[in-house]
């Protein structure tokens, strides 16, 4: 699972793609990236905290077990 701060450079890393593409006149393609990065803002918002999820992992492994 992704943290936050990982979502957040996945957000900036589409961000930067996307402006690059519009300098380039690649306009669809901006806008394909600038909806990747919309995407991880929504997923670094809804993520739970790096100590929540690794309980989660942790229940989820002894579930199985």
């Amino acid at each position: 699972m992704y943290s936050k701060e990982e979502f957040a450079v996945l957000e900036l890393m589409c961000r930067e793609v996307a402006e690059l593409a519009k300098r380039e006149m690649e306009f669809s393609l901006s806008e394909y990236w600038l909806a990747e990065a919309e995407e991880w803002r929504r997923l670094k918002d809804a993520a739970p905290s790096m100590k929540t999820a690794h309980r989660l992992n942790d229940l989820v492994k002894a579930n199985n077990h």
